[in-house]
């Protein structure tokens, strides 16, 4: 789901950008409230521990009402780029990663890659998006190197998706 969900926004952008020629900022939110409700669903899946669940739960009500809020309340922000938004979905979803990375020491190594890359993901993007946004009135190429960097961070995360589609499941297909 949470792939499909990046590919379709992938998709808008480009359709937005380069066909219509049209601010396609927009859909940073669908991206980041997207991949926020998506993930927080996964953890809370993965998270055996009900402590753990609930402030899962919680942290997802008390969120989407913020922003739902934020856009009725300032609904220019839709069309610019929103750090606090970036900042409390991303930073929540690391506490959810963090979580799950504290039980693995003691239990199975679930979604183990999936995990580690969207950690490691998770962490440098938000650096990113931030300084790219302080970087938005600079040269192109200095904003470019912003984005090539987090082009290739999302490549990288997709291997770990893949990675661990690997190890997780194509070797047990094989056996069978």
């Amino acid at each position: 789901m949470y792939l499909l969900m990046l590919c379709a926004v992938q998709m808008g952008a480009v359709i937005y950008t380069y066909f219509l020629k049209q601010n396609n900022l927009f859909l940073s939110h669908v991206y980041f409230l997207g991949q926020f409700l998506i993930l927080s669903f996964f953890y809370l899946q993965l998270l055996k521990n009900k402590k753990q669940q609930l402030f899962v739960k919680i942290m997802l009500a008390i969120t989407l009402l913020i922003f739902f809020i934020q856009y009725i309340v300032q609904p220019d922000l839709i069309d610019k780029f929103n750090l606090f938004e970036i900042l409390i979905t991303n930073s929540l979803l690391i506490v959810y990663m963090l979580m799950h990375s504290y039980n693995m020491l003691e239990s199975k190594r679930e979604f183990y890659f999936v995990n580690l890359g969207l950690l490691i993901y998770l962490l440098s993007s938000t650096i990113l998006f931030i300084f790219g946004n302080l970087t938005a009135n600079l040269s192109k190429d200095v904003k470019m190197i912003t984005w090539t960097l987090n082009a290739a961070l999302t490549v990288m995360y997709q291997l770990f998706f893949l990675y661990e589609w690997k190890v997780s499941y194509v070797k047990k297909t094989l056996k069978n």
